[in-house]
């Protein structure tokens, strides 16, 4: 079935996306609330920061419409249709990751509310930062029948930036481009950027460039101390007992640790966890074979992953 435009509200933005639901549908349908993520990401999982199409979003589409599922996937703020809705660029600061969350709650609401949606079958399948929002969503009491957490941010946001932020200063001081003077100057700065975001949410506008460029300014400063203070273990730890639950990473992520979505598992023992490990699949689940992902692949015309595409449609067959 094509996908049919929708728009919806939260707060003082209007949200625009697609909603689908299966052809030939006998009777009212489970459905997916997609939520994508980081950045400028819109309802396809295409990001305006990338100069071509990633498609992720639509593919879980195209995977749940045969499996039987309705989806809906939106233009979040600062994509798409949507853009930055009522706010200029300069409002931008004033938003916290509390907008995205409010975003995804109402999402669900308009989901839920749908002719031939079954509202006591719904689910959220988040991608990336999206797996957050999920949890966030399953853990404050939202009518979610199960969660689906794709190459998730598995630690606190700061951890995991200070973590790529050390990796890619190892990696050009061990290739002579950095003094390694510079790069402990650097990760000096940091630790301090990240203390300060995390006692008063505030960042120096004096920061060095990389770190600047790194998205570490004061206009993000609301946001991200906002997402970083919530800890996926902690969210994790706390869902309901026996919540179908999925979680997926691959050995070949180069935006997700194998290591710390092991340890999201183990906070998740109690749910009705399904655990898929991939070998072949980049970070938006496209298959890059036995290359490295480079991030160029993001946007190259490749296949999505069966490993992956293959366990997720096994997992919906249990829901």
């Amino acid at each position: 079935m094509a996908d049919t435009d929708i728009s919806f509200s939260s707060g003082d933005v209007t949200l625009h996306g697609s909603l689908r639901v299966p052809a030939a549908s006998d009777g009212n349908v489970p459905a997916v609330l997609l939520l994508a993520g980081s950045g400028p990401t819109d309802r396809n999982g295409d990001s305006a920061l990338l100069p071509g199409p990633i498609g992720t979003l639509r593919h879980l589409a195209d995977v749940l419409e045969r499996n039987g599922f309705a989806s809906l996937r939106y233009d979040k703020l600062g994509s798409g249709v949507t853009g930055l809705g009522p706010y200029d660029v300069a409002d931008v600061a004033d938003l916290g990751f509390s907008t995205f969350i409010d975003a995804a709650t109402d999402g669900l609401r308009f989901l839920a509310a749908q002719p031939g949606i079954d509202a006591e079958r719904l689910y959220v399948v988040g991608h990336s930062e999206g797996a957050l929002i999920a949890l966030t969503l399953a853990d404050a009491g939202a009518p979610v029948a199960g969660i689906a957490l794709l190459e998730p941010l598995a630690v606190r946001l700061l951890d995991l930036l200070t973590a790529q932020i050390d990796a890619q200063l190892d990696a050009v001081v061990d290739a002579g481009q950095l003094p390694i003077q510079v790069a402990d100057e650097l990760r000096l700065a940091l630790a301090g950027a990240v203390e300060s975001l995390r006692a008063d949410g505030t960042l120096s506008d004096t920061l060095p460039e990389p770190l600047r460029n790194a998205g570490l300014v004061s206009a993000n400063a609301k946001a991200l101390a906002e997402e970083d203070a919530l800890d996926p273990r902690m969210l994790a730890a706390q869902l309901e007992g026996g919540l179908p639950v999925l979680t997926s990473v691959s050995a070949k992520d180069i935006q997700v640790r194998v290591e710390d979505v092991d340890a999201l598992d183990s906070a998740l023992v109690h749910t009705n966890l399904t655990s898929l490990r991939l070998h072949r699949s980049n970070h938006v689940l496209k298959d890059i074979g036995d290359q490295q992902s480079t991030g160029a692949d993001y946007i190259a015309d490749l296949p999505f992953s069966d490993e992956f595409t293959r366990g997720f449609e096994a997992w919906l067959a249990k829901l």
